[in-house]
């Protein structure tokens, strides 16, 4: 490696000293080196302002707002060349996410690049504290205004959700595609929809408005009572809501069934590959205790948002937990195109959603 400026931009070398690239290098940080390019030119100076308003440029293109949707990412980390940057909009809001230390360097470009790219009346910027241990940085959340909630519009459905570092960001954009499908695929099937791991409640509102019954099962009093909260200013009157630990009994009386599509979302539960094996015994767990309660011809959705744990393992779980009924995948999902990802990248596809239809 190259000499290296005091905001981590520095060159990687081979042992001839040839430049084979550029990239943000961090000293504390088991990944040593993050690529930026893999070239020999030097990057522009202003290349932060390019890749931010880029990127920007790339979500216009998908037509958010004209489908009545105004919580989008609009930074994806390497996905848009900006490894350590996630940047969200929550309508009015911003919300920055640092979570490298070049990147920490570089929060006065961000700054400035994010004000000639979005219009926003208040900009939050948050280290979490994974991030700053593993970086050698500082903890951060600066919030701007102190703001209640988060408020933005998904395919016309207002919700409200905590502002960080209640859940990442504040809610999870990347399932956004798929709640929409899932409602879809949940009105053709019929039955009940239960939403496990529901957070302010997006697959179960979205399929509410498609007019079928929904339930909302999530272990946090807090979130949901704003999944309630967004219900009632929706005018979604068929769902109902059960505090309840989804790697727990599942035994409320609620949760009996049949149902004709269940979501199973849990968090990122493996976040090493040693991880895996335990991961994938308690998710196996689950399934089993929730696989009967389906009607056959109905649906399980395994949702996965750890790339150690994908396709393969969440079949697994379903041959492990199916017991005495049949199953077969009909479809895997992943992140919808805000979430872009840098072409062999493959920690970036870290999304896995596998639908698995009950046939006996």
């Amino acid at each position: 490696m190259g000499p290296h400026r005091p905001d981590g931009l520095a060159q990687l070398v081979d042992r001839r000293d040839e430049v084979l690239g550029w990239g943000l290098y961090s000293e504390a940080s088991s990944i040593a080196m993050r690529m930026l390019s893999w070239t020999a030119a030097p990057l522009p100076e202003d290349w932060v302002q390019q890749r931010i308003a880029a990127a920007v440029r790339g979500r216009a293109a998908h037509g958010f707002e004209a489908r009545g949707t105004s919580g989008v990412r609009l930074v994806n980390s390497e996905g848009d060349g900006l490894p350590g940057l996630v940047v969200d909009r929550y309508g009015p809001d911003v919300v920055v996410q640092i979570t490298t230390a070049p990147m920490l360097a570089l929060q006065p470009s961000i700054a400035r690049a994010l004000g000639q790219s979005v219009s926003a009346e208040r900009t939050h910027v948050i280290v979490p504290g994974s991030a700053a241990k593993r970086e050698g940085i500082e903890e951060q959340a600066a919030i701007e205004g102190t703001p209640e909630a988060l408020v933005f519009e998904e395919d016309g459905l207002r919700f409200s959700v905590d502002p960080p570092p209640a859940q990442k960001t504040g809610a999870y954009f990347d399932q956004r595609a798929n709640r929409l499908w899932v409602a879809e695929l949940a009105a053709r099937t019929g039955g009940t929809l239960l939403d496990v791991g529901c957070h302010v409640g997006g697959f179960a509102l979205h399929a509410a408005r498609k007019g079928v019954p929904a339930m909302g099962v999530d272990s946090s009093a807090r979130v949901l009572e704003l999944a309630a909260a967004n219900a009632d200013a929706a005018g979604l009157a068929g769902v109902s809501w059960v505090r309840a630990d989804m790697f727990g009994a599942l035994d409320d009386d609620a949760l009996a069934g049949p149902f004709g599509t269940i979501v199973l979302d849990p968090p990122k539960i493996a976040t090493r590959r040693g991880e895996v094996d335990r991961a994938t015994a308690a998710l196996t767990r689950t399934f089993g205790r929730l696989a009967p309660r389906v009607s056959v011809g109905g649906h399980v959705i395994v949702c996965s948002c750890s790339h150690h744990l994908g396709e393969e393992q969440l079949d697994r779980v379903v041959l492990g937990g199916a017991r005495s009924t049949v199953w077969t995948r009909v479809k895997v999902l992943g992140a919808d195109v805000d979430h872009p990802v840098a072409p062999g990248h493959r920690e970036g596809r870290y999304l896995v959603v596998s639908v698995y239809q009950r046939r006996s």
